[in-house]
């Protein structure tokens, strides 16, 4: 259980102005004394985000085209800037920020989420980056209260990212499995290139991901300003799936998706 649990923070693991963040502007990117940049030109693919976090190029927006909600715009922006700060923190290591985002409310096992934190700072120092670089709203369920929570279900394009620097000692192909029963085959790519950072070559390996996925928002009501995430392969595990939402609020939110949004 404590694999997968693991796996549902990193793999989706997953604060905006008003419903979208962008790369900051040329003022914002100029880190003094520590990243000196003269345009967007000069910034690296894939920046060491562990050194250069405010280098995040990472994205979340809403399609106001086509967008099927069915909760407040209020709340969809809220929810938006929190699943920013989520992915972001995530993106950058700053484990804290991150696990504030994961329904602790609902999951009382400081151990096991001790161990997932070392787990996941061991692999960022060891050049494997989880990181998230789009994510683009398109469906939002309506809430179903419980006891103790209210639950939403989200869908969305995700656009996200195995990165693995040139000091990751391992063998990125055997991750590749995973990667494919998760998001589908015909959605994973592999990149490899070369950049410069700070006047320093670099070579970066990567899978990249870009697929329709989905994720469950958990609003403790203890905190009604904190929003919570969980990807949907949440129900790959049923015994960790119970102790986060009761089956019934599970089961409804799918079949309204469905109804309302995957067969549109």
């Amino acid at each position: 259980m404590k694999q997968r649990l693991w796996w549902a923070v990193c793999s989706v693991a997953l604060a905006t102005v008003g419903c979208e963040s962008s790369s900051p502007s040329n003022a914002e990117i100029s880190v003094a004394g520590t990243y000196e940049v003269q345009s967007l030109g000069d910034v690296p693919p894939v920046p060491d985000l562990g050194k250069f976090p405010d280098l995040d190029p990472l994205k979340v927006t809403q399609d106001h085209v086509g967008l099927a909600s069915f909760m407040s715009q209020d709340s969809l922006d809220q929810v938006a800037g929190d699943m920013y700060t989520y992915f972001h923190s995530s993106n950058v290591g700053d484990w804290d920020n991150n696990f504030k985002h994961f329904p602790n409310h609902r999951n009382q096992d400081t151990a096991m989420l001790t161990t997932m934190r070392e787990m996941m700072e061991k692999w960022f120092h060891q050049g494997l980056r989880n990181r998230a670089g789009a994510a683009h709203i398109r469906y939002a369920s309506p809430w179903i209260e419980e006891d103790d929570q209210r639950v939403a279900l989200l869908g969305m394009d995700l656009t996200y990212y195995l990165d693995f620097f040139e000091h990751f000692e391992g063998n990125p192909e055997g991750m590749r499995f995973s990667l494919e029963r998760t998001w589908g085959a015909e959605t994973v790519t592999w990149n490899e290139f070369d950049q410069v950072e700070q006047g320093d070559s670099m070579h970066i390996r990567q899978f990249e991901v870009n697929a329709e996925t989905s994720m469950f928002v958990l609003a403790p009501k203890s905190d009604s300003m904190l929003f919570t995430f969980l990807p949907p392969t949440i129900q790959s595990s049923p015994a960790l799936a119970a102790d986060m939402m009761n089956n019934e609020t599970m089961l409804t939110l799918l079949r309204h998706k469905r109804e309302h949004f995957d067969k549109q």
